[in-house]
């Protein structure tokens, strides 16, 4: 049943687009029975003038009939398909999904159509609407609401998942990727909004932008962790994004000296950079992470959550995939070259390979270098650039865009054996580079630099790379 997927609702519900992300997440096949239908008979509009809907609706069925029987399918439906019981017993054998979207923004999805039930005209629409609505109830609803279409694929996905362990990793810190497994209970759990807003999750919530790293934040979590009455041995559980899983650390680390906590970060930027190595900081005045501390927190990512953010943040995960394969795992990066395709399309098998080799990878070079004092600068690679860039832009340019940007920029100049590599996958994932203004003040602001100079990455070959002390002149002259 898992592997036969139906979508249901009225038109305009996002049948398909959800579909074919669905579909393209799992490997499966994708279909649409209105497609079909008009492969072998014409326009639909046509076929209703000309033969009525009763005979319309004998030959759907025949064609959801035959496509049920298909494994590895996810099927988008007609909006009356439910009006037959056969149907209704079909999409039993499936499964079914209704996508609930509110008529009256239904209507303004499709008044301009020229399909049949459209030009009857709305009173029809939606009176036809309420006749089916009890029909599609009878199978698992999805609340669409005020959520995005990755929003709803992920949710569905998850649904579809079965619970298993991907991998779990006990050096540096211990690190569990699964798919579905539950949220460990804690004395107090904080949840960003999105993830509130998507999944529903149990949890004060707590806010998921660059503002939530400050100290007026910090001073906030404080005083509601001295409300609740906690200590040094209680545990708190973040469950967010990046900006979350670093500013609670952060929290976590200095409340009473330190105190007990987990992550799971539910971006991919999260799982594979802000919740590996147990580095924390918040951001002042105006400085990206300028105040930092070390921490040892257990992390549990489920690589599904990533699945719902939009493209361009997707991407910016994938960003910092590239970035620790090019510096250090030759064929983590050759595995994204020859996947880019299913890795832009989120499917979630090369997903998953993708996540749980960066996790590893990180976690090799931070064991060689805990405190963070020699080797683990080879993670600084396009982040010298990308911070200034950050902040010069007053964080209105995302930190996995600004990286991608730095990772152009520093490669060109340092690493020019592997630039045009690097460039092609960066601009394959739609970043490109773009010229700033000049970047000194920030780059001087850069907690790594030692006087006027910083530390960068070089790379020989993909794979392989070693630091050199560069001047800021140079470095910020692009």
């Amino acid at each position: 049943m898992e592997d036969k997927i139906a979508l249901i609702g009225m038109m305009g519900c996002g049948k398909s687009v959800v579909g074919k992300k669905i579909a393209q997440i799992l490997g499966f096949e994708y279909v649409d029975l209105d497609e079909k239908f008009e492969e072998s008979y014409g326009s639909i509009e046509r076929y209703f003038e000309k033969y009525g809907e009763d005979k319309f609706r004998t030959l759907e069925s025949d064609l959801l009939e035959r496509y049920s029987k298909t494994d590895r399918i996810v099927l988008s439906t007609g909006g009356g398909i439910i009006e037959m019981p056969k149907n209704r017993e079909i999409l039993k054998t499936m499964h079914t999904f209704y996508l609930e979207v509110d008529p009256e923004v239904l209507w303004n999805r499709v008044k301009n159509s020229s399909r049949p039930l459209v030009k009857i005209g709305k009173n029809t629409f939606l009176s036809r609407f309420e006749k089916r609505k009890p029909l599609y109830e009878t199978y698992e609803t999805i609340h669409t609401g005020s959520l995005e279409i990755d929003h709803v694929t992920a949710i569905i996905a998850k649904k579809i998942t079965k619970s298993r362990q991907i991998d779990e990793l006990d050096t540096y810190q211990k690190v569990k990727i699964f798919h579905n497994a539950d949220i460990e209970r804690s004395d107090l759990r904080l949840v960003s909004k999105t993830v509130k807003k998507i999944w529903n999750t149990d949890g004060i919530e707590v806010d998921d932008g660059e503002e939530f790293k400050s100290i007026e934040s910090t001073q906030k979590m404080w005083k509601l962790f001295l409300e609740k009455g906690l200590s040094r041995s209680s545990k708190i559980t973040a469950i967010g994004g990046g900006t979350v899983t670093d500013a609670i650390g952060f929290v976590a680390t200095t409340y009473m000296r330190g105190m007990n906590f987990e992550l799971y970060p539910t971006t991919l930027l999260g799982m594979v950079d802000a919740a590996i190595g147990g580095k924390f900081a918040i951001n002042f005045n105006g400085v990206k992470n300028l105040v930092g501390t070390f921490g040892k927190p257990d992390v549990f990512i489920d690589t599904v959550y990533a699945l719902s953010l939009d493209d361009e943040r997707f991407k910016e995960g994938i960003v910092e995939c590239v970035k620790i394969s090019a510096v250090y795992d030759e064929k983590l990066f050759q595995y994204m070259e020859d996947n880019l395709g299913k890795i832009i399309a989120k499917n979630l098998d090369v997903v998953d390979e993708v996540i749980k080799t960066a996790v590893k990878d990180k976690l090799d070079v931070i064991l060689k270098d805990p405190h963070d004092q020699n080797l683990r600068h080879i993670l600084n690679f396009g982040h010298t650039i990308g911070h200034a860039i950050e902040s010069a832009s007053n964080n209105s340019i995302s930190h996995g865009h600004a990286v991608a940007i730095g990772m152009i920029v520093e490669s060109e100049k340092f690493s020019p054996r592997v630039h045009e590599r690097i460039k092609n996958v960066i601009m394959s994932l739609g970043f490109k580079s773009e010229k700033d203004e000049n970047l000194t003040r920030w780059i001087l602001s850069d907690k790594k630099k030692v006087g006027n100079v910083v530390v960068i990455p070089v790379i020989e070959k993909i794979g392989n790379s070693h630091l050199e002390k560069i001047e800021i002149e140079i470095l910020s002259d692009h």
